[in-house]
C-alpha cells in the first residue's frame, strides 16, 4: 500500500513538474504574440482614460469634505462674533443683524432656519448650492473653490430661535483652476485624456509599422527580380519575426526553383543543339550528294526554326533571373537608334513608321531588357500593319508609357490578353507564314514585369495598340 502511494505521488509531482514547465513556456509565447500586444495594449489605453476620466474628478476640491480642527475653530469663532454682535443690538432682526453689522467679518455669514430657508436678502448661487449640500449641523462640511472656501453649518441661536449658521473666507489656492477648469469642461477632460494616451498609441504604431515597412522595402526588391535580397532581421518574438523568417524561406526556395529550371532549359538546349547540329551537317551532306529537294528544304527551315525557339526561350529565362542593376538614360539616348532602325525596316516593306520629338527626361531602366521589349513590339507592329506604324510617348508624374499604333488586323476582344502567354498564335497558317514562334510579346511581358511595370493591348480607332508603361523613379 505505502509503494502504491509513493508511486503516486512521485507520478503526481512528475506531472506538475512538466504542467508549470508547460505553463511557463505558452505564457512566454503569448505574452510576446502580435495579438496579445495589441490586445493588452488596447486594455491599457482603456483603462489609462477611464482612469483620468475618474480621478480628475475626484481631485477637484469642491467636492464636499470634512472639517479640519481650525475649520472647527473657525466656525466657531464667527459664531462668537455673531453672537456678540446680537448682544450689542438685542432688539435688531436676524436679518437686520447680518446687513448692518460694522464687523465686515460677518459680511460673508449666512444663516437659514433648519427648514433650509435662507435668512439673507441675497446669496450667491455657489452658496445656495452649497447650503443644499450640506445641510446637517452634526456633521457641517466645507467646500473650497477657486476664491472662496465655505464651511457649515453650525448651530446659531438669537431670540430663542435656532438658525443654521454658513461661512465663507477667502481662498488663495489659484493651482486649483487647472483641476476645475478639466472638470468643468467634459470635452477638454477627454482631450487631456487622449493626449495622455497619444505617446502610447504612438510608440504601438511604430512598434507594429517599421518591421511592416522592413519587410514592404525587402518584397518590393524581390517583386524587381532581386532573389539575393535579404530580409531584415527582426527580434520582435512575434508574429511579424515569424512572417520575416517565411517571407525569407519562400525566396530561397522560389531562387532555387529558378536556378533549377534556368539549369534545366540550358542543359535541355545544350542536348537539343547538339542533334540539331549533327541534323545540320546531314542535311548539308544530302544536299551534296542528291541536291536540294523541296522535302530537305522544309527540314531545314523546321530545323532553323526550332533552334530560333530554342534561343528564345533561353532570352525568356535570362530576363527572369538576370539581376542586373537599372541605369537612368534619356529617352531620346535610348530610343533614337531603336527608332530609327525601326524606321528603316518598315521602309523596306513599303510602310511608313513614325515617332515624335525625343524628350530628355530620364528613365530608369534595364537597358537591355527595355529595348528587347520595346524592339519585339514594334516588329510584330511593322509585321502586321497594312501601311502605318505610329508611336507615341506620355510622359507622366510616376511614368512613362510608350504606345506602338499600327493599321493591321484587330485582335479579337476575347484573345487580347492571351497573345501574351508563351508559343500562342492568334492564326497558325498566319504565324507560320511570319516565321514567329509566338515568344515576342511574352518576352516583353516579361521584361516589363522585371521593371515593375505593365504592357497591355487594346484596339482604338480601328488600330492596334500596344502600350508599355515604365515607373519613373523605381
Amino acid at each position: 500500500m505505502k509503494k502504491v502511494t509513493r508511486s503516486k505521488i512521485r507520478l503526481y509531482k512528475q506531472f506538475r513538474k512538466h504542467l508549470i514547465h508547460w505553463v511557463s513556456i505558452t505564457s512566454w509565447k503569448q505574452n510576446h504574440s502580435l495579438f496579445v500586444k495589441i490586445f493588452l495594449s488596447f486594455w491599457f489605453l482603456i483603462l489609462l482614460v477611464t482612469s483620468v476620466l475618474i480621478t480628475f474628478p475626484l481631485l477637484d476640491n469642491r467636492q464636499l469634505q470634512d472639517l479640519t480642527s481650525g475649520d472647527v475653530d473657525d466656525l466657531t469663532l464667527v459664531r462668537e462674533s455673531l453672537q456678540k454682535s446680537a448682544e450689542r443690538q438685542p432688539k435688531a432682526t436676524v436679518r437686520t443683524l447680518l446687513e448692518y453689522n460694522p464687523d465686515t467679518n460677518l459680511h460673508n455669514v449666512y444663516l437659514t432656519d433648519f427648514s433650509g430657508h435662507l435668512i439673507n436678502d441675497q446669496a450667491p448661487r455657489k452658496v445656495r448650492q452649497f447650503i443644499l449640500d450640506s445641510y446637517s449641523p452634526e456633521t457641517p462640511r466645507k467646500k473650497i473653490l477657486t476664491q472662496l472656501t465655505y464651511l457649515g453649518p453650525i448651530v446659531f441661536e438669537y431670540n430663542q430661535h435656532r438658525y443654521l449658521l454658513y461661512f465663507s473666507s477667502p481662498n488663495q489656492k489659484e493651482s486649483l483652476d487647472v483641476i476645475e477648469s478639466l472638470v468643468d469642461n467634459p470635452f477638454l477632460l477627454l482631450l487631456t485624456a487622449l493626449i495622455l494616451s497619444t505617446p502610447i498609441c504612438a510608440m504601438l504604431a511604430w512598434h507594429l509599422t517599421q518591421p511592416l515597412r522592413q519587410l514592404q522595402k525587402a518584397a518590393h526588391l524581390v517583386a524587381q527580380g532581386e532573389l539575393n535580397t535579404k530580409f531584415p532581421i527582426i527580434k520582435n518574438s512575434d508574429e511579424i519575426e515569424h512572417l520575416a523568417y517565411s517571407l525569407q524561406s519562400m525566396v530561397i526556395f522560389l531562387k532555387n526553383m529558378l536556378n533549377n529550371q534556368q539549369r534545366l532549359l540550358s542543359d535541355i538546349s545544350h542536348e537539343l543543339r547538339s542533334p540539331l547540329t549533327r541534323l545540320g551537317l546531314a542535311l548539308a551532306i544530302s544536299k551534296k550528294h542528291f541536291g536540294e529537294s523541296k522535302d530537305l528544304l522544309r527540314i531545314e527551315l523546321e530545323a532553323t526554326r526550332i533552334e530560333s525557339m530554342l534561343t528564345e526561350v533561353l532570352n525568356l529565362s535570362r530576363i527572369q533571373l538576370t539581376p542586373l542593376p537599372k541605369e537612368a538614360i534619356a529617352l531620346d539616348e535610348f530610343l533614337e537608334d531603336l527608332f530609327l532602325n525601326a524606321q528603316f525596316e518598315a521602309n523596306q516593306y513599303g510602310k511608313i513608321f513614325s515617332y515624335p520629338k525625343l524628350s530628355t527626361t530620364n528613365i530608369n531602366v534595364y537597358p537591355e531588357f527595355a529595348y528587347r521589349a520595346l524592339e519585339n513590339v514594334i516588329r510584330n507592329a511593322i509585321k502586321y500593319a497594312q501601311r502605318n506604324i505610329n508611336v507615341k510617348i506620355s510622359i507622366q508624374a510616376q511614368d512613362i508609357i510608350v504606345t506602338i499604333e499600327n493599321d493591321g488586323p484587330l485582335i479579337p476582344e476575347g484573345e487580347i490578353t492571351n497573345i501574351f502567354r508563351p508559343f500562342y498564335r492568334l492564326s497558325a497558317s498566319r504565324e507560320r507564314d511570319t516565321g514567329r514562334e509566338g515568344l515576342g510579346l511574352s518576352i516583353a511581358e516579361n521584361a516589363m514585369f522585371k521593371h515593375g511595370g505593365k504592357i497591355w493591348a487594346e484596339n482604338i480607332d480601328n488600330q492596334v495598340s500596344m502600350h508599355l508603361q515604365f515607373p519613373r523613379f523605381v
